[in-house]
């Protein structure tokens, strides 16, 4: 058996080998970076909503605010009132 033989009957498993390593790794990396597309999707969506989040938590802050005002001035018109009705 020569060497070229030899090179060319080992060549074809060689590559072969590398050619699934080259493939398995190519496609891992288009998985990774397909996930990591997703994540960066995920953490930006999150952030919008905990931005929405907040911002709805200080509107309800204010409004309970204004609640408890009008609750106070309601108290007080009724005691005023009542004051009216006794004189």
């Amino acid at each position: 058996m020569t060497t070229y033989e030899i090179v060319t009957t080992a060549l074809v498993p060689v590559s072969s080998i590398v050619s699934w390593i080259a493939g398995t790794r190519m496609r891992r990396n288009s998985a990774i970076t397909a996930m990591q597309t997703t994540i960066n999707m995920l953490a930006e969506k999150n952030n919008e909503l905990y931005a929405e989040n907040m911002e709805l938590r200080r509107e309800i802050s204010g409004l309970k605010d204004n609640a408890a005002k009008r609750d106070l001035r309601l108290l007080e018109l009724e005691q005023q009132i009542e004051r009216l009705h006794q004189q």
